[in-house]
């Protein structure tokens, strides 16, 4: 920003709003974007090793095409085929009609007890309109509010299904991978501007067929699934302050994060292909 901007226009008593607030909100909205973008991409794909590993890795099992149409004989630097089943979840290719005895036998696969039940599902504003419009009004699901979070959802055994623009299906997919600038934004910086588009589906997720949504059953509490966020001041999303430019009244600051996702992947299940 310019300091004029700051501290000439866009200041005293006829302020309509903070510019430097409404900046510094706009980064920490982009910051969780795209932490929640990479969640469901890989990091082993070219031009993917700067993204953190997510979900499509964590929920495979080494032999079954996540929704990215790959497959992962490794989690954590360690082999699948080393522990038996324990790193292993099998992903479901719906590949049509979300019906109720999938939505069960997707949602017991991630359960191990009355205690240890995914207590999420996260799938696209499709995916939940089409629950919804199928589920619902067989009382099959229920309206409900999540104490925690704040959000609407559907209650479906223990868990709330809630939906995100950036899970991917249909909108993400759309215009080529070019549906939402924020996405956009994040696969070119994690790329060095190398691609330019969200990836389309391949190998089990037919690119032909883009029309089609994802759902993740997610025990999202501690030990099944953990997120890890500096401890340091700065790179604890905190901030650099801002810093002049030389010769000129520019001045930037930048919002820095490290963080990391990692899951007992057991716990959890995806779906994908959904269609209607």
């Amino acid at each position: 920003m310019l300091k004029e901007e700051i501290q000439v226009f866009n200041t005293g008593p006829e302020q309509i709003f903070s510019l430097l607030k409404s900046r510094t909100e706009n980064a920490y909205a982009a910051m969780g974007a795209f932490m929640e973008i990479g969640l469901y991409l890989n990091g082993i794909n070219a031009n993917y090793t700067n993204n953190f590993n997510g979900l499509p890795e964590m929920l495979n099992d080494g032999t079954t095409a996540s929704w990215d149409g790959n497959t992962y004989a490794n989690y954590g630097g360690i082999a699948r085929s080393a522990v038996g089943t324990a790193l292993n979840s099998v992903p479901v290719n719906v590949n049509g009609s979300i019906e109720l005895p999938t939505l069960e036998s997707s949602y017991m696969q991630g359960s191990y007890g009355p205690e240890i039940q995914p207590n999420y599902g996260v799938t696209t504003q499709t995916g939940f309109s089409l629950i919804k419009n199928k589920f619902q009004t067989q009382q099959r699901f229920n309206d409900t509010q999540d104490p925690k979070i704040g959000f609407n959802a559907l209650k479906f055994n223990n868990a709330s299904v809630v939906w995100s623009r950036y899970v991917p299906g249909q909108f993400l997919f759309g215009s080529s991978g070019t549906a939402d600038p924020v996405a956009v934004q994040f696969i070119k910086s994690m790329s060095n501007g190398v691609l330019t588009a969200y990836p389309a589906p391949s190998g089990g997720y037919p690119a032909a067929n883009t029309n089609l949504e994802t759902l993740w059953w997610l025990n999202a509490q501690k030990p099944y699934l953990n997120y890890y966020l500096s401890t340091n001041s700065e790179f604890g999303l905190g901030t650099t302050g801002f810093k002049p430019a030389q010769g000129n009244t520019k001045v930037a600051c930048q919002v820095l994060m490290v963080g990391a996702v990692t899951s007992n992947p057991r716990y959890h299940t995806q779906l994908y292909g959904i269609k209607s």
